[in-house]
């Protein structure tokens, strides 16, 4: 695959000299970088640049980057700390010293209107000429806890701790947010990428892939600038065995508009990222909390177990396990029965009236110190993928409090020492944690998790994860098919716009996904022949390019049995046509074998998203398409593996699969045909927009399934990803 490359973000990230021009002993943005510097324990230089003073906090202060360059080298960075109109001249100035990269905070480009947005072109093609790396505009900057460096331009949190979690956003204020939550969670690098004029959030994954300290790379994302250097480096992660958890905004109408009004960007539509995000086997979430636990997680156990969902789970509290029960059920999380040898075992430490279950109550006659170990003993010997134990650890708790408590997670670390399997602790509440606990779970690896809901779904993400890395990927194709593109010539002896019936199913025969026989009549005589020739029952449809949606029109007749039956049709449809759209031109009337017995109607389809290229629609058919709005989505190239898995995640899968004694239908044929759209959204590419077959008729299982109708939209306009 010829991968787009990754620039090398030493220069900016890991610099070895840094110039901070703006800078000031006042309080503000050129003090505060400085401060920062310091207090991160920077190793490097550093050269305050600003004319009007001799010394900035007992450094030399140069009057330009020109004198820096003249009196100590070259210089790696320069971070410029002056309004907009001010960044282009340094700039200009950093590139004829020779400076390899560049960060400013400074707002008022692409985010403020036209002149933002000239303004901001001028940066980038300045930064290409001289080949800068440059962070922003309109963000706050860098941490780097793991190399002691960042230029930030807020106060740098008082203790920020080094470790496993990169993170990137577009918003300087999620930064904060992440730098200042106090969640007791080491960072390696947090990066603001504002309105990415020369830089995006990918460049800075694929350096938090690359970096020895980062295990998980997290991100807040509003806009995916380029779809291919996603792809790119999702499989760079998964190489490297480190997971992407993202947060994507941009779903609600309210998000779109402040996403294009925050970074200038386009929002994509939120259901094909899913599914992109999913074959990708980047792990999405939908707020902090939840990206917080599924890193801690993650950063912990980075490959999750290979079984299976089946766990064990432990309380002190009968309310706890009535709680956790309700949030549970909705999740894939499976909780066994003991076995017989185990139940046994708990039993004989537990009250008479006390039942054995499964999450147990752990409490039994009260003598903790010594049960709670060997519950968690036995049920580690248990068909059990990983433990679980629901234990409140909240920061304010009594001395007597503390030892009781800390009686739970010294048993999960000897049992997770002595089995080596994973064993998890869910604290109750999210209120905060008690150090004490949160210190030996940690030197221990084992995770911490707070709050039951927002712990619930960050086990299910890395259950999910786990899955879907096992899985073959190649990315290839899925990279191709967004690139460079070479589109069959045929394609191009079809019309612009909405194809008829006709048309679409001659394309659709090409790949060969299966349509029922056919004839195009022209007049009622041809009309009957056709029939006799198909035999009865039949359908009839009136072809129009100007009606593409014939039911509302009263278009088409079905299950014409007679020759009297086909004649009344065909009157009766072309009267009604010439009701409907009297302009409406008739290219004739379609005379189709009408296909019986099928066990349900369905509905594939092809959208072509303006950020994402291809994506196939799978749901139930007919009307209920537009009702149900139940549908699943897969990115092509298709496999049959994962065309069966969009059957089974809609409500057309009960149908299918021998719903009230019915005959199951011919999932297997679906299947294989759900994978042919997809090789025809692949082959056809930018020449595509949409494609609809509804309804796709499954007949029982062995029998095929066949494409009752179909409209297909080609070239109306070009696909931004190819242009």
């Amino acid at each position: 695959m010829a991968d787009p490359i990754f620039p090398d973000l030493h220069p900016l990230l890991e610099p070895s000299s840094i110039a901070v021009v703006g800078a000031s002993e006042n309080r503000g943005p050129g003090r505060q970088v400085l401060d920062n510097l310091f207090q991160l324990g920077y190793r490097g230089s550093m050269y305050p640049v600003n004319p009007k003073y001799k010394a900035v906090l007992e450094l030399p202060c140069y009057p330009s980057l020109r004198s820096v360059y003249e009196e100590r080298g070259p210089i790696d960075m320069v971070a410029i700390l002056l309004g907009r109109n001010s960044v282009l001249p340094v700039l200009e100035e950093a590139a004829q010293v020779g400076v390899k990269a560049a960060w400013t905070f400074a707002s008022g480009f692409a985010e403020a209107g036209t002149s933002g947005k000239e303004l901001q072109g001028k940066l980038l093609s300045l930064c290409k000429d001289h080949n800068i790396l440059f962070c922003g505009p309109n963000c706050v900057g860098y941490l780097n806890p793991a190399k002691h460096v960042g230029t930030y331009s807020a106060p740098a949190p008082k203790e920020i701790l080094s470790g496993g979690l990169g993170f990137v956003a577009q918003s300087g204020y999620v930064c904060l947010a992440m730098a200042n939550s106090g969640r007791k969670i080491g960072f390696s690098t947090i990066c603001s990428s504002g309105n990415e004029a020369v830089l995006d959030a990918t460049d800075y994954m694929a350096y938090l892939i690359r970096q020895e300290e980062t295990k998980v790379i997290g991100g807040f994302i509003e806009q995916f600038r380029s779809p291919q250097k996603l792809i790119q480096v999702a499989s760079l992660a998964r190489d490297q065995g480190k997971p992407l958890i993202l947060i994507k905004v941009g779903k609600s109408a309210l998000a779109k508009r402040a996403t294009e009004a925050h970074t200038g960007a386009l929002a994509g539509a939120d259901d094909v990222q899913d599914a992109l995000f999913d074959t990708l086997g980047i792990i999405r979430v939908h707020d902090l909390e939840e990206l917080f636990e599924t890193a801690e997680l993650l950063i912990k156990y980075p490959t999750p177990p290979a079984s299976g969902r089946r766990v064990f789970a432990f309380t002190l509290s009968g309310g706890i396990i009535s709680l956790f029960g309700d949030l549970v059920e909705p999740t894939r999380i499976e909780l066994p029965d003991w076995s017989a040898k185990g139940r046994e075992e708990i039993q004989t430490h537990l009250p008479p009236y006390a039942a054995v279950l499964n999450p147990l109550d752990a409490w039994g006659y009260g003598k903790i110190e010594q049960t709670y170990p060997l519950f968690l003993r036995t049920a580690a010997q248990e068909d059990a993928d990983f433990l679980l134990i629901l234990q409140d650890l909240p920061p304010n708790m009594a001395t007597p409090q503390v030892e009781q408590y800390m009686v739970p997670v010294r048993a999960a670390i000897e049992v997770y020492k002595t089995f080596g399997k994973p064993v998890v602790v869910l604290s109750n509440t999210a209120s905060g944690l008690h150090e004490e606990p949160k210190a030996h779970l940690d030197a221990a690896g084992v995770p911490l998790l707070q709050g039951i809901r927002p712990g619930l779904k960050a086990l299910e993400k890395w259950l999910d994860y786990g899955e879907r890395i096992r899985e073959p990927l190649s990315t290839k194709d899925l990279y191709a098919t967004r690139t460079t593109h070479s589109t069959p010539s045929w394609i191009r002896n079809y019309p612009e716009g909405v194809l008829t019936e006709v048309q679409t199913k001659e394309i659709l025969r090409k790949f060969g996904i299966p349509c029922p026989e056919e004839y195009l009549c022209t007049s009622l005589e041809e009309c009957l022949r056709s029939a006799h020739e198909l035999g009865f029952p039949v359908v009839l449809k009136v072809m129009s390019p100007d009606v593409p949606h014939k039911t509302e029109a009263g278009a088409v007749a079905l299950r014409i049995r007679t020759a009297d039956q086909l004649k009344e049709a065909y009157l009766r449809i072309l009267k009604n046509v010439q009701l409907y759209n009297p302009t409406a031109r008739i290219d004739g009337v379609l005379c189709q074998r009408m296909i019986e017995h099928a066990i349900a109607e369905c509905f594939c389809g092809v959208l072509m998203d303006p950020s994402f290229g291809p994506a196939v629609i799978f749901g139930l058919g007919g009307i209920w398409v537009e009702v149900l709005k139940n549908r699943s989505i897969g990115i092509p190239p298709i496999s049959f593996k994962k065309a069966m898995e969009l059957i089974q995640n809609t409500l057309a899968f009960p149908l299918l699969n021998g719903f009230r004694g019915k005959p199951r239908g011919d999932m297997e044929s679906l299947a294989r045909m759900i994978c042919q759209v997809g090789d025809l959204a692949c082959t056809l590419g930018p020449e595509l927009k949409a494609l609809d077959l509804n309804p796709v008729l499954v007949l029982p299982e062995g029998q095929g399934v066949y494409i009752a109708d179909a409209l297909m939209e080609v070239r109306s306009e070009r696909n931004t990803l190819w242009q």
